[in-house]
């Protein structure tokens, strides 16, 4: 995420969304949460969008980016530039143990919508986070 933040010329104060990978697996979704916390001090709007979508291996880097795009695209077609981020389908209940992180719910208004990360973590350490924004839609 730090790597990506780099190459994007981004500080972790201006990405608006991350879609998380987000398996719903005790030990990833610790790490990722852990992660979270390390590169971000305050937690921008964060879901994981496999519990729409499910787990779909190795297309889920590809899903989870073009999920990111339709939003800053639907935002870019705003007067004010503000969309929606996906909603994160989960227990509601948070685990004490792990930073808490701002999961995006029904109750969230349109947001600010310009820079999305999506984070892609996968067996065998093979680990990569994009960052797409600055997008001029016509």
């Amino acid at each position: 995420m730090r790597e990506a933040l780099s190459n994007a010329g981004k500080t972790p104060g201006e990405v608006d969304y991350v879609n998380l990978h987000g398996t719903g697996t005790l030990l990833n979704d610790s790490m990722e949460a852990l992660a979270m916390a390390a590169v971000f001090p305050v937690s921008p709007p964060v879901s994981s969008t496999k519990p729409i979508t499910g787990h779909t291996l190795g297309a889920a880097g590809a899903l989870e980016l073009a999920l990111c795009w339709m939003a800053l695209y639907a935002a870019a077609h705003t007067t004010e530039g503000t969309g929606r981020a996906p909603v994160h389908r989960w227990d509601g209940v948070p685990d004490e143990a792990l930073p808490a992180l701002h999961f995006v719910g029904t109750e969230n208004g349109a947001q600010k919508l310009r820079i999305c990360m999506s984070n892609s973590f996968a067996f065998g350490g093979c680990n990569t986070s994009l960052i797409i924004g600055g997008l001029a839609f016509e």
